[in-house]
Parts: structure tokens; C-alpha cells; sequence
């Protein structure tokens, strides 16, 4: 697939060149991009739930929080005047069950910030379809191609899958042409045996792609070592007979196992700065911000509490600028990061030799 192809490219980050001379001289920046989960109330309960996994230890989070409305309110119009250019509204919960989504969003597209979601799809319709429609893109959750699987891995009612299917594919047709229609697979040992049938049931729905990655757990590597190989497998297959001009399977699944050495996923930074954190950020649904998703609900990737501050203020205030400052991501870091790959970049391009940056 053609890199530029790709809406996970890590070189995004090198069309914001003016904020990178900023950050390179130890000038604060307003977050290019944030994060927010509105509510961590879910109308589903997927045994694999990210927010429910005791090894991650969150010790900050709440399954009945949410943003009061006028706090969200506040974050929009401090969005609008920071330059915010791209927000995504994911969980925490299940972003369209907060009650003032279809609000937000609205104040999102109004303020001509780019606006994405990732959301299960069950309560894509109405109101909520038509204003999505207008996104950059919406990626839903969705780990089973059958309606029986579906039931049995989201904890939710025989036939919800099939009406999910349909709400999948009247999106696909009421969505604008530049909305890219991602669905996420995550893959356990129940549902890995349907990766193939998945990526084509997808695409005969009009999704634009289909992004598959491993269930993570404290014993990832033993856990998908029975269907590992088999996967992907599965995976290149699905590629080459499905990847067009209008979709594409995307494999995390076969990256992520990269990673593993004598058994055991290797996530441990490579490098002390973070600068993705000085363009990024997590607004989660108690108020508080955080360095990014992977940190979301950690009480040490708490950058503040916005209890009795604006965002704004919060963001430029002299105490987290010296969290900023101080921040090890060596010592810090050692969980699974989806920034990963794009910190090292960029701290191989503000650590490179600047005498011969001319001999191309």
C-alpha cells in the first residue's frame, strides 16, 4: 500500500513544520490534536474492555463520569481560541451516549476544527449520523463478524450486530466523500478465526478500511501464541485480495508482535523526550488532562485538573510547563505507546546533525 495512502502515517507530523521550530526553540504550543472522552458510560460491556483491564492499574478512572455541560462548553470555545486544529471523541465510555454529543460536535464543526469519533456504531443514526457525516473520519469498534460472536464478546442482545451492519452501510452512503470510514478489530481468541470474513463483510458495507491489532493483556505474547502465525496469514491473504483504490486492510496485528523478545512485549522508550506531548493531549471524562491515550486515567500522566481552571489556562500555566520540562519518558513511559514510532522520528530530526542537513 502506498504510504501516503494511509491515515496512520507517522509523517503527519511534518505538515505542522512551523509548530516543530517552535517546540525544537522550548516554545509552548497549543495541542494540534486532543482526545476527548466526553463520559465513561458504555451501553456495552466487552470482556476485553481497555477500562476494565486490571493490569493497567487506572487508578483514576470512574465508570459514571462525565463532563458537565458547561465545562464542555468551556473546552470548546478554549479550543476555538487556542487553534486547536483536530478533535476525536472516543472512550473512556461510549462517546454517543454522552447526552450533549450532537452539542459538541456541532461546536466542533462551528469553530472549523476537524472532527473524528471512535464509537461501537450502535447509536450512529439521526442527528448523530448527520453531523458525523461532516467528520474527518469515524472509526468504529467492531471484533466480530457474525451477530452470535457479536452478542457473546459486547455483552449486549441477539441482533444487534445485524442492525449494526445496517447502520454501517447507510453511513457509508450519507457520509461526505473526504470521511474515511475505518472500522477497529481487535483480535482474541475468539474472534481471530474471522479476520478474512470480517475485512470483506466491511468492505461490501462501504467501510474505507479495516484496521486489525492483538488483544494486549499481562501475558500478550502467550496468549496469541496458539493462533499467532495463522492470523497473519490471514492477514497478508486479506491484503492482497482486498486492498484497492477505495480500501484497505490495515495490519497493527503483525507490527505490534515485533516487539516481543523471549516471550514478552518490549515497551520501554528508547529515548527521554516526548515531544508528541507538547502537540497532543487527552480531556477525559473527569475533567482532567493527560499527556495522551496511552497515559488517560494514570495518575502520572496527569498534566492537571480542570475542576476550578479553564483548559487554556490550565495548558500554559508555569506548573505544567515544568511538568513538560521535567518529563523522562524512559523512566516514565513503559507501556504500550501509540505515539511510539513518531517520537523517535522526531527525535532523530531535532537531534540530527544540522553542518549537513544540505546533502540530501
Amino acid at each position: 500500500m502506498d504510504i501516503k495512502a494511509s491515515p496512520y502515517s507517522n509523517l503527519k507530523i511534518f505538515h505542522h513544520a512551523e509548530l516543530l521550530k517552535k517546540i525544537e526553540t522550548g516554545e509552548r504550543v497549543a495541542p494540534i490534536y486532543i482526545r476527548i472522552k466526553p463520559t465513561n458510560v458504555c451501553n456495552q460491556n466487552c470482556y476485553y474492555c481497555h477500562y476494565k483491564n486490571p493490569y493497567l492499574m487506572l487508578d483514576e478512572y470512574v465508570p459514571t463520569d462525565y463532563i458537565p455541560h458547561d465545562k464542555m462548553m468551556e473546552i470548546c470555545e478554549d479550543m476555538r481560541e487556542m487553534g486547536v486544529r483536530a478533535v476525536t471523541f472516543s472512550g473512556g465510555g461510549e462517546p454517543l451516549a454522552y447526552p450533549y454529543i450532537a452539542e459538541t460536535m456541532q461546536k466542533v464543526l462551528d469553530a472549523d476544527i476537524d472532527l473524528s469519533i471512535i464509537t461501537n456504531g450502535t447509536l450512529l443514526q439521526g442527528k448523530n449520523a448527520a453531523l458525523l457525516s461532516h467528520a474527518k473520519w469515524v472509526r468504529l469498534s467492531v471484533d466480530a463478524s457474525r451477530d452470535e460472536l457479536y452478542s457473546k464478546l459486547r455483552g449486549v442482545q441477539e441482533g444487534t450486530f445485524d442492525a449494526l451492519c445496517k447502520k454501517i452501510k447507510s453511513f457509508a452512503k450519507q457520509k461526505d466523500k473526504n470521511c474515511e470510514l475505518g472500522i477497529n478489530y481487535v483480535v482474541g481468541k475468539e474472534n481471530y478465526p474471522y479476520v478474512r470474513e470480517m475485512a470483506q463483510l466491511m468492505k461490501s458495507l462501504g467501510a474505507n478500511h479495516i484496521k486489525f491489532a492483538p488483544l494486549f493483556s499481562n501475558e500478550t505474547e502467550q496468549y496469541h501464541e496458539p493462533f499467532k502465525e495463522q492470523v497473519m496469514e490471514d492477514l497478508r491473504n486479506a491484503k492482497n485480495e482486498l486492498d484497492d483504490e477505495h480500501f484497505r486492510v490495515v495490519d497493527l496485528y503483525t507490527s505490534d508482535f515485533q516487539r516481543v523478545q523471549n516471550g514478552t512485549m518490549i515497551f520501554d522508550r528508547s529515548y527521554t523526550q516526548c515531544y508528541i506531548k507538547e502537540m497532543v493531549c487527552v480531556i477525559a471524562a473527569n475533567a482532567k488532562v493527560y499527556y495522551c491515550h496511552d497515559k488517560a486515567y494514570l495518575s502520572n500522566g496527569c498534566i492537571g485538573d480542570m475542576g476550578e481552571q479553564r483548559f487554556k489556562d490550565l495548558w500554559f500555566s508555569e506548573e505544567t510547563t515544568q511538568k513538560f520540562r521535567q518529563f523522562d519518558a524512559h523512566k516514565i513511559c513503559r507501556e504500550h505507546c501509540v505515539y511510539d514510532d513518531r517520537n523517535i522520528l522526531l527525535n532523530q530530526f531535532f537531534s540530527m546533525d544540522k553542518a549537513h542537513v544540505n546533502f540530501l
